[in-house]
């Protein structure tokens, strides 16, 4: 980055420095051009009434320095010459060694060694019945002179810039690339440790701010990460804990199979039937796992749903699979932009939920309301209820209640983790509150119908 804007200022003064020179020569030299065209003028004002140039005249009123400018006037009579006139020291000016060489093509500007740089004007005009030819030579040693000046001053300006802006620069650049050095470095020393707890930040520097502002956004990203490969981690460890205990009791009974069913065949047909239990509790293990994997990357085909209906017709469904009874309790009419297979899922999921945690004799009231632009579902039970620090992990994959972590409560642990998901898929939101006087309510909160669609 020094490189950079080292080359950068570098670039910058030399361009700064050529622009000035050439607006500043291109001015000079027009000047000079302006100056020599009224030199002109006033040369042909000078005649006297003798016909003879007035010189006091015209070194009154040349805007030219006329001891280094130089003039001569030759009058024509038809093409014979009749008289020539010169001012103070042309003579001697044109008799020197005026083997010149021309510098610019085309223009009247030339060098003799002995006098400098040079610029030749022209002109012809009638006076009384003569053809007047008249001479100017204008010095530019002047302006060559301040512009050389300017030129060297530029060039010493651009070299003492350039000598205390690098240093500066480096300086700075490295001041300012510390902080991303550091963050770099720590960086990677998070990727090449051996080991890591997944709690793991960057340091967060205090200027600039840029980096400041960059070192907090990549720590909160970095925090995000670790929290999902936790969270991976403790599903993997949780999915190998629920498998291994169906997978151990399958092994149990074929091994007690093989050693006394021969013996004992008696205990072959309990074994068998146990062995079907286990593996049908790993089939629904599995396709949850698999559902929930699905729903990563799932999208759900909305549309205005009567939920009334939908509502009612679960219920009805699911009453003759509880041993509770299920209380319903419905508005005439309430329409949701859902996904309608999995509203019915969230009702079917969140019935059998209460129906586990709750008395047989107890019952489960099923409540649909329409709250201004949302829909509100609610899936109240009377059982044990949930403790108030326990509520925020009930979602979380194989998270069970510790007084749940029964084998008197079937289940996977990974109903509410679906749910959860499935509400969110259909852009709502789910929540769980205390119901009275005892039991969990479930509130499930989704959109209203959408009026853009038909």
């Amino acid at each position: 980055m020094a490189r950079a804007y080292a080359t950068l200022l570098i670039s910058l003064m030399v361009v700064v420095g050529f622009a000035t020179i050439t607006v500043v020569g291109i001015n000079m030299v027009h000047s000079r051009y302006e100056n020599t065209a009224n030199t002109m003028t006033a040369l042909k004002r000078s005649f006297a009434a003798d016909d003879k140039p007035d010189w006091d005249y015209w070194t009154a009123t040349s805007s030219l320095n006329t001891s280094t400018t130089f003039v001569r006037v030759r009058a024509y009579r038809g093409d014979k010459h009749v008289r020539t006139f010169y001012s103070r020291h042309t003579r001697r000016f044109l008799r020197d060694d005026w083997r010149s060489a021309r510098l610019l093509k085309n223009i009247n500007i030339r060098y003799q060694s002995k006098v400098g740089v040079y610029y030749r004007a022209s002109s012809w005009n009638q006076r009384d019945g003569e053809d007047v030819h008249y001479e100017i030579w204008v010095s530019l040693n002047n302006v060559l002179a301040l512009f050389r000046t300017l030129f060297v001053t530029i060039v010493g300006i651009t070299i003492m810039g350039l000598a205390i802006g690098i240093p500066v620069i480096y300086v700075l650049a490295r001041k300012l690339n510390e902080p991303l050095l550091g963050l770099t470095t720590a960086a990677q020393n998070i990727v090449n440790a051996d080991q890591t707890n997944y709690q793991e930040t960057l340091p967060v520097p205090d200027t600039p701010d840029e980096v400041h502002n960059l070192s907090i956004e990549f720590n909160r990203l970095l925090q995000s990460l670790n929290q999902q490969v936790l969270r991976n981690r403790q599903f993997v460890s949780d999915a190998s804990h629920e498998l291994r205990t169906p997978i151990a009791g399958i092994r149990g009974h074929v091994a007690l199979v093989q050693r006394h069913g021969r013996d004992h065949p008696e205990i072959i047909p309990d074994s068998l039937t146990a062995i079907d239990g286990e593996s049908l509790k790993m089939q629904h293990l599995i396709e949850s796992l698999l559902q929930l994997s699905r729903m990563d990357q799932a999208e759900l085909q909305r549309s205005n749903v009567d939920l009334v209906s939908v509502i009612s017709k679960g219920v009805a469904q699911l009453q003759p699979q509880v041993s509770q009874t299920i209380r319903l309790q419905v508005p005439a009419h309430a329409e949701a932009y859902v996904n309608a297979d999995s509203v019915d899922q969230i009702l079917s999921a969140l019935v059998m939920n209460a129906h586990k945690y709750s008395a047989a004799d107890s019952v489960i009231d099923v409540v649909l309301l329409e709250t201004g632009p949302r829909v509100t579902l609610m899936v109240s039970d009377n059982g044990v209820g949930i403790p108030d620090d326990e509520k925020p992990k009930v979602f979380d994959r194989f998270y069970r209640v510790d007084s749940s972590r029964s084998k008197k409560v079937a289940g996977t642990g990974l109903g509410l983790a679906i749910v959860q998901k499935i509400v969110e898929l259909n852009d709502g939101d789910v929540t769980i509150a205390d119901n009275k006087p005892r039991g969990t309510r479930f509130v499930v909160t989704l959109p209203g119908k959408n009026e853009n669609v038909i």
